[in-house]
């Protein structure tokens, strides 16, 4: 592992040796670099980085191609430092890259959601909110804009997206178990504007909602969400959110309970049927 080298992939591709930004180039090489980067210390089989590198049309030599996009890239992050160009392994089914929690801000990431993970399993809510708020304080922005590739960002970035839309699921749910609904529902409306199919969202909103007292804006919500799943996915809301919405017509006294675990009757979101 070449020591200093930070590889940024949670925003704009960033690769910084020392103190100096890596220019990578615009194209193929950047590619290259993002879709290694995005399976971090896995070999990538090579017929899967041709479609990657590829996919708006194949050369006539893909193979003979991507090595020479290879050796490209290597040679770019060589100008900087010799050891940058040998992070790129070559095996019998495809390249790899190694790299560990220093390098890769997306092994950071997931070594602070382990560690909420941990803190959940010990019930320490606390400690398990620290560590996310840790994790997503890496996120720049949407994965890799400035990659040009319709196939990674069809294929791969939505994993990687999934796995901070759970973070971010996560933590609103341990700041709702501790009444900080009035400052999440800004953020919330910011999120559904993104991500105007993701139920859990919509259903931490309409939750907040009612908690700040706005219980009509946390009905015409529940009515916004079913009319748009209606209208553009053809599928009626999930349990969860009909169940909440159920409870706020009743003024279920449950709905307001703040305190103790973070997993409780109306702040833990269940399995859904979500479009992200």
């Amino acid at each position: 592992m070449a020591q200093g080298v930070v590889f940024r992939v949670l925003g704009p591709l960033e690769v910084v040796w020392g103190a100096r930004a890596v220019r990578i180039p615009a194209g193929k090489q950047r590619t290259l670099l993002a879709s290694l980067l995005l399976s971090p210390n896995d070999v990538v089989p090579m017929e899967d980085l041709v479609g990657l590198l590829w996919d708006d049309g194949l050369p006539d030599s893909p193979r003979a191609a991507l090595h020479t996009c290879l050796t490209r890239l290597r040679t770019t992050l060589g100008r900087h430092e010799e050891g940058l160009s040998g992070l790129i392994r070559t095996s019998a089914a495809g390249y790899v890259i190694d790299a560990d929690a220093a390098s890769l801000d997306l092994l950071r990431f997931r070594a602070h959601v382990a560690s909420s993970h941990a803190a959940a399993a010990a019930c320490d809510d606390a400690a398990e909110a620290a560590a996310l708020v840790e994790a997503l304080s890496l996120w720049r922005g949407p994965v890799l804009p400035d990659v040009r590739s319709a196939s990674l960002h069809h294929d791969v970035v939505p994993r990687v997206t999934e796995e901070w839309l759970r973070a971010r699921e996560r933590c609103h749910e341990l700041d709702l178990a501790r009444g900080r609904h009035d400052e999440l529902v800004g953020e919330l409306r910011v999120l559904i504007r993104r991500y105007p199919f993701h139920e859990r969202f919509w259903h931490q909103l309409i939750l907040s909602l009612y908690r700040c007292g706005r219980r009509v804006e946390a009905l015409q919500a529940f009515r916004d969400v079913s009319v748009r799943l209606r209208d553009e996915m053809g599928m009626d809301p999930s349990e969860q959110l009909r169940t909440l919405h159920l409870a706020i017509l009743r003024g279920d006294p449950d709905l307001m309970g703040v305190g103790g675990r973070a997993v409780h009757r109306y702040g833990r979101f269940g399995k859904s049927a979500e479009i992200g």
